[in-house]
């Protein structure tokens, strides 16, 4: 149970590692960076944008999360 907290924040690492890679992997199959980040003309972001977006957000939260477990006195188990 100790280890919850470390595991849900590798768990939002690894999401964010493949939201972004399956967007760099969308990128490619687009035909490259200009198609597959241009908007349509209503305005929506195209997938690999979402993708791209949701996976850096993530990866801030999950470096945001280390530094929070890591100033947590015993939050840590083998650091104690």
């Amino acid at each position: 149970m100790e280890l919850l907290p470390i595991i849900i924040v590798l768990v939002v690492g690894v999401v964010g590692f493949g939201l972004m890679l399956a967007a760099f992997v969308m990128v490619i199959l687009c035909g490259g960076w200009q198609p597959a980040m241009q908007a349509t003309p209503e305005g929506q972001w195209p997938w690999p944008r979402r993708l791209m977006f949701a996976g850096a957000l993530l990866g801030t939260l999950f470096g945001l999360l280390t530094v929070v477990l890591a100033l947590i006195p015993g939050a840590v188990p083998w650091t104690r």
